[in-house]
Parts: C-alpha cells; structure tokens; sequence
C-alpha cells in the first residue's frame, strides 16, 4: 500500500512538474528520500519488496521473450541490433540480481 502510494506520488509530481522522468522512478526517489529521513520505516515496507525481489525475474522474462517470437520483430533487425538487445538484457538481469545479492548480505549485517 505503501509503495503503491509513493508510485502515485510520483506519477503525480511527474505530471505537475512537467519533470521528464517515468512517474516510477520518481516516485521511487521520494520514497529513498523518506526512508533515509526515517519518516517511513523500512518495516513496513520491507514484506512487499521482499515479494517484489523474489519475482523480479518474472517482470523481466515475458517482455523479452515476445519481443523474440514476435516475426515481425525479427525481420525488422539486423543482427547487430539483436545482439545489442541480448546483451542489454543480459545486464539488467545480472544487475538486479547482485542489488538482491548485495541487499540481502545488507541486510543480514543489519540484522546482526
């Protein structure tokens, strides 16, 4: 409920502000902002974005993989083209999964 809040937020900042960032990283921004000022726990959001970390890669694979059955799709780039998104792809799983890596050894500390 929480994060549902602040994404509202910052599509709402992102509208009246004419700020040229997608309303999720805005409102994402807000939130880092309030959890570094204390004025949100990360208790209460912690439960939410442990669910949203543990599925991550299922927001990533479905995307990809009608992008790449899509025939038209295929026609259209050359292979260069196609490379570049393979491994673009490939980036942004290994970076999400060492940020989970990273926050979960952060975490324990914490707990420690």
């Amino acid at each position: 409920m929480i994060i549902g809040g602040f994404l509202l937020l910052g599509y709402g900042v992102c509208a009246v502000f004419h700020i040229p960032l997608p309303g999720s990283v805005v409102g994402m921004i807000i939130l880092f902002v309030f959890l570094l000022t204390g004025l949100i726990k990360l208790e209460w959001v912690e439960n939410f974005s442990s669910f949203q970390l543990r599925h991550l890669t299922l927001l990533f694979i479905p995307p990809i993989v009608s992008l790449f059955l899509s025939s038209t799709f295929l026609n259209i780039l050359h292979w260069n083209v196609f490379m570049i998104l393979i491994l673009s792809s490939v980036c942004c799983l290994l970076g999400s999964a060492f940020a989970v890596e990273w926050y979960e050894k952060w975490k324990r500390r914490q707990i420690k």
